[in-house]
Protein backbone atom coordinates (compact mmCIF):
# COMPACT_ATOMS: atom_id res chain seq x y z
CA UNK A 1 0.00 0.00 0.00
CA UNK A 2 1.22 3.47 -0.71
CA UNK A 3 1.96 5.90 1.95
CA UNK A 4 -0.38 8.98 1.94
CA UNK A 5 1.36 11.45 2.62
CA UNK A 6 4.06 10.50 -0.40
CA UNK A 7 1.04 11.05 -2.65
CA UNK A 8 1.34 14.42 -1.71
CA UNK A 9 2.74 16.75 -5.13
CA UNK A 10 4.95 19.74 -4.32
CA UNK A 11 3.75 22.72 -6.05
CA UNK A 12 6.79 23.00 -8.79
CA UNK A 13 5.98 18.96 -10.10
CA UNK A 14 2.23 19.94 -9.98
CA UNK A 15 3.76 22.75 -12.85
CA UNK A 16 5.42 20.66 -14.77
CA UNK A 17 2.84 18.38 -15.48
CA UNK A 18 0.47 21.33 -16.47
CA UNK A 19 3.55 22.69 -18.78
CA UNK A 20 4.04 19.40 -20.75
CA UNK A 21 0.72 19.13 -20.96
CA UNK A 22 0.36 22.39 -22.66
CA UNK A 23 3.43 22.52 -24.73
CA UNK A 24 3.85 18.61 -25.64
CA UNK A 25 7.71 18.31 -25.73
CA UNK A 26 10.16 18.41 -22.35
CA UNK A 27 12.14 20.65 -24.05
CA UNK A 28 9.44 23.57 -24.50
CA UNK A 29 7.80 22.89 -20.85
CA UNK A 30 11.35 23.14 -19.52
CA UNK A 31 12.03 26.33 -21.16
CA UNK A 32 8.62 28.06 -20.21
CA UNK A 33 9.27 27.45 -16.62
CA UNK A 34 13.33 28.66 -16.56
CA UNK A 35 14.20 24.88 -16.09
CA UNK A 36 16.65 22.31 -17.73
CA UNK A 37 15.17 19.32 -19.51
CA UNK A 38 16.88 17.11 -17.09
CA UNK A 39 15.53 18.62 -13.78
CA UNK A 40 12.16 18.64 -15.72
CA UNK A 41 12.75 14.65 -16.10
CA UNK A 42 13.58 14.63 -12.97
CA UNK A 43 10.09 16.32 -11.27
CA UNK A 44 8.42 13.71 -13.81
CA UNK A 45 10.28 10.85 -12.72
CA UNK A 46 8.80 11.44 -8.97
CA UNK A 47 5.62 11.92 -9.66
CA UNK A 48 5.49 9.08 -11.56
CA UNK A 49 6.74 7.20 -8.71
CA UNK A 50 4.33 8.86 -5.83
CA UNK A 51 1.25 8.01 -8.26
CA UNK A 52 2.47 4.79 -10.14
CA UNK A 53 1.44 6.10 -13.64
CA UNK A 54 3.36 6.89 -16.43
CA UNK A 55 1.75 10.35 -16.89
CA UNK A 56 2.71 10.88 -20.40
CA UNK A 57 3.58 8.60 -23.35
CA UNK A 58 5.24 9.70 -26.67
CA UNK A 59 2.98 9.52 -29.65
CA UNK A 60 4.85 10.92 -32.61
CA UNK A 61 7.17 13.82 -31.31
CA UNK A 62 4.77 14.81 -28.47
CA UNK A 63 4.33 13.58 -25.15
CA UNK A 64 0.09 12.50 -24.72
CA UNK A 65 -1.00 12.62 -20.93
CA UNK A 66 -2.54 9.15 -19.95
CA UNK A 67 -5.76 9.10 -18.24
CA UNK A 68 -4.63 10.07 -14.93
CA UNK A 69 -3.10 13.18 -16.00
CA UNK A 70 -5.84 14.19 -17.57
CA UNK A 71 -8.52 13.52 -14.47
CA UNK A 72 -5.10 15.30 -12.51
CA UNK A 73 -5.38 18.37 -14.52
CA UNK A 74 -8.17 20.26 -12.98
CA UNK A 75 -7.03 19.58 -9.50
CA UNK A 76 -4.06 20.65 -10.05
CA UNK A 77 -5.05 23.88 -12.15
CA UNK A 78 -7.32 24.71 -9.30
CA UNK A 79 -4.57 24.94 -6.57
CA UNK A 80 -2.16 26.71 -9.14
CA UNK A 81 -4.73 29.08 -9.52
CA UNK A 82 -5.28 29.46 -5.91
CA UNK A 83 -1.66 29.60 -4.63
CA UNK A 84 -1.00 32.21 -7.49
CA UNK A 85 -4.35 34.17 -6.72
CA UNK A 86 -5.77 34.20 -3.76
CA UNK A 87 -2.58 33.34 -1.74
CA UNK A 88 -0.12 35.31 -3.73
CA UNK A 89 -2.60 38.28 -3.64
CA UNK A 90 -1.94 38.41 0.17
CA UNK A 91 0.99 40.40 -0.61
CA UNK A 92 -0.34 42.72 -3.33
CA UNK A 93 -3.11 45.19 -2.71
CA UNK A 94 -4.85 47.67 -4.83
CA UNK A 95 -6.71 50.41 -3.11
CA UNK A 96 -8.50 51.41 -6.18
CA UNK A 97 -10.26 47.66 -6.14
CA UNK A 98 -10.34 47.40 -2.33
CA UNK A 99 -13.91 46.47 -0.33
CA UNK A 100 -12.00 47.08 3.14
CA UNK A 101 -13.74 47.99 6.00
CA UNK A 102 -11.31 50.02 8.12
CA UNK A 103 -11.78 50.40 11.45
CA UNK A 104 -9.78 53.15 13.50
CA UNK A 105 -10.16 53.68 17.59
CA UNK A 106 -10.35 57.26 18.12
CA UNK A 107 -12.11 59.92 20.23
CA UNK A 108 -14.73 62.36 19.27
CA UNK A 109 -11.87 65.23 17.98
CA UNK A 110 -10.46 62.56 16.03
CA UNK A 111 -13.68 61.76 14.67
CA UNK A 112 -14.64 65.72 13.77
CA UNK A 113 -10.95 66.57 12.60
CA UNK A 114 -9.43 63.62 11.22
CA UNK A 115 -12.21 61.49 10.10
CA UNK A 116 -13.60 64.34 7.42
CA UNK A 117 -10.07 64.25 5.96
CA UNK A 118 -9.77 60.28 5.57
CA UNK A 119 -12.74 60.34 3.83
CA UNK A 120 -12.41 62.77 1.24
CA UNK A 121 -8.76 60.94 0.82
CA UNK A 122 -10.11 57.46 0.81
CA UNK A 123 -12.88 58.37 -1.72
CA UNK A 124 -10.04 59.22 -4.29
CA UNK A 125 -7.77 56.50 -3.81
CA UNK A 126 -9.79 53.42 -2.23
CA UNK A 127 -13.56 54.41 -3.30
CA UNK A 128 -15.03 50.99 -2.47
CA UNK A 129 -13.42 51.05 1.10
CA UNK A 130 -15.47 51.84 4.31
CA UNK A 131 -14.38 53.67 7.51
CA UNK A 132 -15.68 52.91 10.59
CA UNK A 133 -14.38 54.75 13.41
CA UNK A 134 -15.03 53.54 17.11
CA UNK A 135 -15.15 55.58 20.21
CA UNK A 136 -11.55 53.98 22.18
CA UNK A 137 -10.94 54.57 25.41
CA UNK A 138 -6.98 54.03 26.77
CA UNK A 139 -7.87 51.12 28.92
CA UNK A 140 -9.13 49.10 25.62
CA UNK A 141 -6.69 50.14 23.17
CA UNK A 142 -4.31 47.33 23.62
CA UNK A 143 -6.91 44.31 23.56
CA UNK A 144 -8.55 45.72 20.71
CA UNK A 145 -5.34 45.90 18.62
CA UNK A 146 -4.62 42.37 19.71
CA UNK A 147 -7.89 41.19 18.70
CA UNK A 148 -8.16 42.79 15.28
CA UNK A 149 -11.12 44.66 16.78
CA UNK A 150 -9.64 47.45 15.11
CA UNK A 151 -6.64 47.98 12.69
CA UNK A 152 -5.24 50.98 14.36
CA UNK A 153 -5.63 53.65 16.82
CA UNK A 154 -4.96 57.32 17.02
CA UNK A 155 -5.38 59.72 19.90
CA UNK A 156 -2.90 60.53 22.77
CA UNK A 157 -2.48 57.03 24.83
CA UNK A 158 0.01 58.27 27.82
CA UNK A 159 0.02 54.70 28.66
CA UNK A 160 0.03 52.29 25.83
CA UNK A 161 1.63 49.13 25.65
CA UNK A 162 4.70 49.30 24.70
CA UNK A 163 4.79 46.25 22.45
CA UNK A 164 2.72 47.90 20.08
CA UNK A 165 3.90 49.77 17.08
CA UNK A 166 3.68 53.87 17.01
CA UNK A 167 4.17 56.92 14.45
CA UNK A 168 4.03 60.37 15.73
CA UNK A 169 1.46 62.23 13.80
CA UNK A 170 1.27 65.75 15.28
CA UNK A 171 1.44 67.99 18.60
CA UNK A 172 -1.88 69.15 19.76
CA UNK A 173 -2.07 72.46 21.76
CA UNK A 174 -4.35 73.51 23.81
CA UNK A 175 -6.04 77.36 24.19
CA UNK A 176 -8.38 78.96 26.85
CA UNK A 177 -11.58 80.96 25.37
CA UNK A 178 -14.27 83.09 25.82
CA UNK A 179 -16.78 84.88 23.53
CA UNK A 180 -15.67 87.68 22.06
CA UNK A 181 -18.07 90.19 24.16
CA UNK A 182 -16.99 88.44 27.23
CA UNK A 183 -17.91 91.48 29.94
CA UNK A 184 -15.19 90.35 32.59
CA UNK A 185 -12.79 88.59 30.53
CA UNK A 186 -10.01 89.98 28.13
CA UNK A 187 -6.72 89.17 26.68
CA UNK A 188 -5.50 87.49 29.68
CA UNK A 189 -6.47 85.95 32.56
CA UNK A 190 -4.53 85.46 35.95
CA UNK A 191 -4.59 82.38 38.07
CA UNK A 192 -6.54 84.05 40.56
CA UNK A 193 -9.15 85.12 37.75
CA UNK A 194 -9.25 81.51 35.99
CA UNK A 195 -9.73 80.28 39.25
CA UNK A 196 -12.75 82.45 39.67
CA UNK A 197 -13.84 82.04 36.60
CA UNK A 198 -17.08 79.99 35.35
CA UNK A 199 -16.06 77.29 33.67
CA UNK A 200 -17.07 74.32 31.54
CA UNK A 201 -15.24 71.04 31.71
CA UNK A 202 -15.05 68.27 29.87
CA UNK A 203 -12.85 65.02 31.12
CA UNK A 204 -11.75 64.23 27.10
CA UNK A 205 -8.74 66.08 28.00
CA UNK A 206 -7.79 64.44 31.01
CA UNK A 207 -3.60 65.34 30.76
CA UNK A 208 -4.08 68.71 30.51
CA UNK A 209 -6.65 69.18 32.98
CA UNK A 210 -4.61 67.60 35.80
CA UNK A 211 -1.87 69.77 34.49
CA UNK A 212 -4.43 73.27 34.82
CA UNK A 213 -5.13 71.56 38.62
CA UNK A 214 -1.76 71.57 39.51
CA UNK A 215 -1.08 74.89 38.72
CA UNK A 216 -3.84 76.63 40.22
CA UNK A 217 -2.97 74.76 43.43
CA UNK A 218 0.76 75.95 43.13
CA UNK A 219 -0.63 79.65 42.98
CA UNK A 220 -2.84 79.10 46.00
CA UNK A 221 -6.24 78.57 44.15
CA UNK A 222 -8.62 75.77 44.55
CA UNK A 223 -9.62 74.47 40.98
CA UNK A 224 -13.44 75.12 40.41
CA UNK A 225 -16.28 73.64 38.05
CA UNK A 226 -19.35 75.14 36.63
CA UNK A 227 -20.27 73.00 34.50
CA UNK A 228 -19.09 69.48 33.22
CA UNK A 229 -19.89 67.55 29.47
CA UNK A 230 -18.13 64.50 27.76
CA UNK A 231 -19.18 66.10 24.44
CA UNK A 232 -16.11 68.18 23.85
CA UNK A 233 -17.45 69.64 20.12
CA UNK A 234 -20.05 71.06 22.46
CA UNK A 235 -18.22 73.15 24.33
CA UNK A 236 -17.20 76.30 21.63
CA UNK A 237 -21.27 76.27 21.24
CA UNK A 238 -21.74 76.61 25.28
CA UNK A 239 -18.87 79.39 25.24
CA UNK A 240 -20.45 81.21 22.69
CA UNK A 241 -24.10 81.25 24.26
CA UNK A 242 -22.81 82.14 28.07
CA UNK A 243 -19.78 83.97 30.04
CA UNK A 244 -17.88 80.25 30.78
CA UNK A 245 -14.52 80.09 29.67
CA UNK A 246 -13.21 76.73 28.70
CA UNK A 247 -9.76 75.02 27.85
CA UNK A 248 -10.09 73.39 24.65
CA UNK A 249 -7.84 71.96 21.81
CA UNK A 250 -6.52 74.49 19.33
CA UNK A 251 -7.77 72.60 16.24
CA UNK A 252 -11.73 72.88 18.23
CA UNK A 253 -11.16 76.27 18.42
CA UNK A 254 -10.44 77.10 14.84
CA UNK A 255 -12.81 74.78 13.41
CA UNK A 256 -15.84 76.51 14.77
CA UNK A 257 -14.09 80.00 15.34
CA UNK A 258 -15.15 81.22 12.05
CA UNK A 259 -18.90 80.44 13.09
CA UNK A 260 -18.93 81.71 16.90
CA UNK A 261 -17.85 84.42 18.28
CA UNK A 262 -15.23 82.89 20.16
CA UNK A 263 -11.60 84.34 21.24
CA UNK A 264 -8.57 82.75 22.64
CA UNK A 265 -7.32 84.21 26.31
CA UNK A 266 -3.96 83.95 27.69
CA UNK A 267 -2.86 82.92 30.93
CA UNK A 268 -0.04 83.03 33.14
CA UNK A 269 1.71 79.88 31.61
CA UNK A 270 1.50 78.50 27.98
CA UNK A 271 -0.68 75.01 28.32
CA UNK A 272 1.56 71.91 27.19
CA UNK A 273 1.06 70.29 24.20
CA UNK A 274 0.87 66.37 23.49
CA UNK A 275 1.70 64.14 20.86
CA UNK A 276 -0.72 62.39 18.87
CA UNK A 277 0.24 59.05 17.62
CA UNK A 278 -0.99 56.44 15.33
CA UNK A 279 -1.16 52.45 16.97
CA UNK A 280 -1.00 49.25 15.37
CA UNK A 281 -0.46 45.94 16.37
CA UNK A 282 2.82 43.94 15.42
CA UNK A 283 0.78 41.02 14.19
CA UNK A 284 -0.62 43.05 10.94
CA UNK A 285 2.60 45.92 10.32
CA UNK A 286 3.32 44.02 7.23
CA UNK A 287 -0.34 43.72 5.91
CA UNK A 288 -0.04 46.19 3.21
CA UNK A 289 -3.66 47.07 3.43
CA UNK A 290 -3.01 48.62 6.83
CA UNK A 291 -0.48 49.56 5.45
CA UNK A 292 -1.60 52.07 2.82
CA UNK A 293 -4.26 53.20 5.52
CA UNK A 294 -1.42 54.07 7.74
CA UNK A 295 0.53 56.27 5.38
CA UNK A 296 -2.97 57.47 4.77
CA UNK A 297 -3.39 58.91 8.30
CA UNK A 298 -0.15 60.12 8.65
CA UNK A 299 -0.27 62.16 5.05
CA UNK A 300 -3.99 64.08 6.49
CA UNK A 301 -2.56 64.01 9.44
CA UNK A 302 0.04 66.60 8.71
CA UNK A 303 -1.75 68.96 6.62
CA UNK A 304 -1.40 72.40 6.99
CA UNK A 305 -3.48 72.79 10.48
CA UNK A 306 -2.05 69.72 12.01
CA UNK A 307 1.52 69.96 10.82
Amino acid sequence: MKNFDNLQPELADLKAVMALMEHGTVTRAAQTLGTSQSALSYQLDRMRKRFGDALFVRIGNRMAATPFTQRLAEPASRVLRIMETEIGGLQSFDPATTRREYRIGMNELGAITLVPRLVRRLAELAPHAALSPVQLGPENLSAALESGQLDMAVGFFASSDPGLFQQRLYQRDYVCIARKDHPEVGTTLSWRAFSLARKVHTGAIPVTTGWLETQLRKASFAPSVTMSIQHIAAIPFIVNASDMVAIVPRELYELFSPLLALKTVRLPKAIPAITIRQYWHPRIASDPSVKFLRELVYEVAREPNHA
